[in-house]
């Protein structure tokens, strides 16, 4: 079991999904030849897909198994500029929850290790002495580091005495011995760490190391290419494994900040990678589930068009429309959301009164997500861009192709459907019923995604139905089909929450 309380993925909001993912990815790194070099991969997420929370039950997960894992948010080490310090620092850290006893040997290793770092180049010395030292040593390092500063100067003068064998001037000398030097403290400090690990591991069949850096797509565009670099070339170690969490087009952004609009950064970054993995965007309506979002005791049917008659129908309409704005969502954001919703479903206003439950959510999750945009220029118009299923300017849409005909024949979109609803409702406000507001009732219509299976059974016949159940039980003044009244009740109702993102 690893270091935290409890099991990896317990508290997964998407479910067994993202664990069994994890599990294949732990098994196909498992099995690449790493017996010679490090194997280094990228997992590619975009924003808000939930990347440091899968690469935290990830590092969890093999931990579990028995292997030596750290993670580094390399965001929060960036103001330092020193990966090579910051790395083995986490290491060196992890593999003393490993051994079993802290004797003279395993002092000696982790001696020979600082000692490689600081050999490695006077630049590391200020900081890595500091990091390094803090971790092998603790608060009272004052002398242990001078003793290893003394022992790294002595290993320096020591590789300094190269021969001047070789006909060039003084400055091609002083090149050579700079290099050959550097040479022989790279392999050190590789022989070392592999030593290190191997002694934590001595009776442990898991010898691959796991490494986990995230948010490297945050960092400064200089310092997430030194991180590339320091792995890449200083920790080519024999059963290492890297995983590098990153936004990687935002990655390949900050690269060409350093080497020019026209540098091909996507080639750049495959120097570094063995594999891409991909982490599959959100299924909204697994996490609302799996959160239990809506779930009560005495969860009471809403007077809306579709019908809403349990919490799973509720989270359905949730789902389709975080679908058409996914782009402009975190699992974070949903949440906040969903915590307002709920708090509008309960005002006075909509229990007393049937509404388009489809409408009243899109208005919702448009005035939170685009209601700070400048264009449209009114509320209305800016709430009102989470229903619509086009190509508008200030937000890349998610088109969401909710129902196909069975027969070939043309989608019906999202928007349509909730078009369509408020259309039916509006009718009855002004008692004029039409029998094919939703199309001819003889075509039969098949469910795309989940949710779509949850409100559109039997459809158009079932919202036929429920349409004339609302009229039997409401006056046409109880109908809310003005979106402007709608989102007069939302905004009296807007109270700031803020969720933790898990």
């Amino acid at each position: 079991m690893s270091d935290t309380d409890t099991e990896a993925f317990t508290k997964c909001a998407t479910g067994n999904k993202r664990k069994e993912l994890a599990e294949r990815f732990t098994q196909y790194l498992k099995s690449r030849d790493t017996n010679d070099n490090a194997y280094v991969v990228n997992l590619n997420g975009a924003w808000g897909t939930g990347k440091t929370f899968f690469v935290t039950e990830w590092k969890k997960l093999v931990e579990d198994k028995g292997h030596i894992a750290i993670k580094i948010d390399a965001w929060e080490s960036d103001y330092l500029n020193d990966p090579l310090a910051i790395i083995i620092a986490e290491l060196l850290e992890q593999i003393k929850f490993k051994i079993k006893n802290y004797d003279p040997k395993f002092r000696n290793a982790e001696r020979n290790v600082a000692s490689a770092i600081f050999n490695m180049g006077k630049s590391m010395l200020p900081i890595g002495s500091k990091i390094v030292g803090k971790h092998l040593l603790g608060e009272a390092a004052t002398s242990e580091i001078l003793d290893l500063i003394a022992s790294a100067t002595g290993s320096v003068t020591n590789h300094s005495a190269v021969k001047d064998d070789l006909n060039m001037g003084d400055l091609g000398l002083e090149v050579a011995r700079q290099h050959k030097r550097h040479k022989q403290f790279t392999q050190d400090f590789k022989k070392q760490v592999r030593e290190l690990v191997d002694f934590a591991l001595e009776d442990n069949p898991n010898k691959q190391v796991f490494i986990f850096i995230d948010e490297l797509d945050r960092c400064r565009p200089t310092y997430a290419i030194e991180m590339l670099e320091t792995v890449k070339h200083l920790f080519d170690i024999p059963d290492f494994i890297f995983v590098l969490s990153t936004d990687t087009s935002q990655l390949q952004h900050s690269i060409k900040a350093v080497y020019g609009h026209d540098f091909d950064s996507h080639e750049y970054l495959s120097r570094f990678f063995e594999q891409r993995f991909t982490l599959p965007e959100l299924d909204y309506f697994e996490f609302l589930t799996a959160e239990k979002i809506f779930e009560t005791e005495d969860f009471k049917p809403l007077p809306t068009l579709p019908a809403i008659n349990s919490a799973e129908e509720l989270r359905a309409a949730v789902a389709l429309i975080c679908e058409q704005n996914r782009h402009h969502l975190s699992l974070r954001r949903v949440n906040q959301i969903c915590v307002q919703l709920e708090i509008v479903l309960d005002s006075k206003e909509l229990r007393e009164n049937a509404y388009p439950i489809l409408t009243l959510i899109g208005l919702i999750f448009g005035n939170a997500l685009y209601g700070g945009l400048p264009k449209p220029e009114t509320p209305l118009g800016r709430a009102l861009l989470a229903l619509k299923d086009s190509d508008h300017p200030v937000r890349i849409l998610y088109t969401v192709k909710v129902l196909k005909p069975q027969q070939n024949g043309p989608y019906v979109s999202l928007e349509t459907i909730i078009n369509n609803c408020l259309t039916a409702l509006n009718e009855l406000v002004n008692q004029r019923v039409s029998e094919k507001v939703f199309g001819q009732t003889v075509i039969k219509y098949t469910p795309q995604i989940e949710p779509a299976v949850h409100l559109f059974q039997n459809f158009p016949v079932s919202f036929m139905v429920r349409r004339k159940e609302l009229s039997e039980l409401y006056q046409p003044n109880q109908f809310i089909t003005d979106t402007e009244k709608l989102l007069q009740i939302i905004e009296n109702l807007d109270i700031q929450v803020d969720i933790n993102e898990k």
